[in-house]
């Protein structure tokens, strides 16, 4: 049998020890939460944004390699978004992906889509547009597209230019700044 050798003052921690880490704890805790909920939110806006940039150069250089049109298509009051092809058999529009639905967010702090902004990044319009469509050449079928996203806290932008560059917009100390 083993015994260990356990001196008088090797008794362990005390109660009060205990509850003071603990004490401590709590109060770290209680302080690094808004935080963490306020991370989220900004990790959640930026995430969709660059998924809908994401799809949006999926469109455009599918359009390009499959010689016919792409669009994407922003249902602004329901905060979702699609993916069409063009087909050319029907003459009609077909749905290339699942229906997107924007972050429904941590607590009650949603990602929506903005119909129009107070500003815009330069060279685009403030008004968001509901159907960005791509041509055969990669390039947005009447001009320029923009759509708008927001939370309680920060508003982001993407957009097509007319050479079909994708861009993603952040609004910060009064401008808009490309990330």
């Amino acid at each position: 049998m083993i015994r260990a050798n356990l001196k008088e003052n090797d008794s362990g921690f005390s109660m009060v020890e205990i509850c003071v880490l603990l004490a401590i704890v709590a109060l770290l805790s209680a302080l690094s939460i808004p935080m963490l909920n306020s991370s989220m939110q900004s990790m959640q806006l930026i995430s969709d944004a660059r998924s809908i940039a994401t799809t949006m150069t999926y469109a455009k250089l599918s359009a390009v390699s499959q010689m016919t049109h792409y669009r994407m298509s922003f249902n602004l009051d329901d905060d979702e978004w699609a993916l069409h092809k063009w087909n050319r058999e029907t003459e009609d529009w077909e749905l290339e992906q699942d229906t997107n639905v924007l972050s429904r967010g941590v607590a009650t702090n949603e990602v929506t889509f903005i119909s129009e902004s107070d500003t815009a990044p330069t060279g685009f319009p403030t008004d968001a547009d509901a159907a960005i469509t791509f041509n055969s050449r990669g390039v947005p079928i009447g001009g320029v597209g923009i759509v708008y996203l927001a939370n309680e806290e920060e508003d982001y932008a993407v957009s097509a230019s007319l050479s079909g560059k994708i861009q993603v917009w952040r609004y910060q100390d009064e401008e808009w700044i490309s990330k």
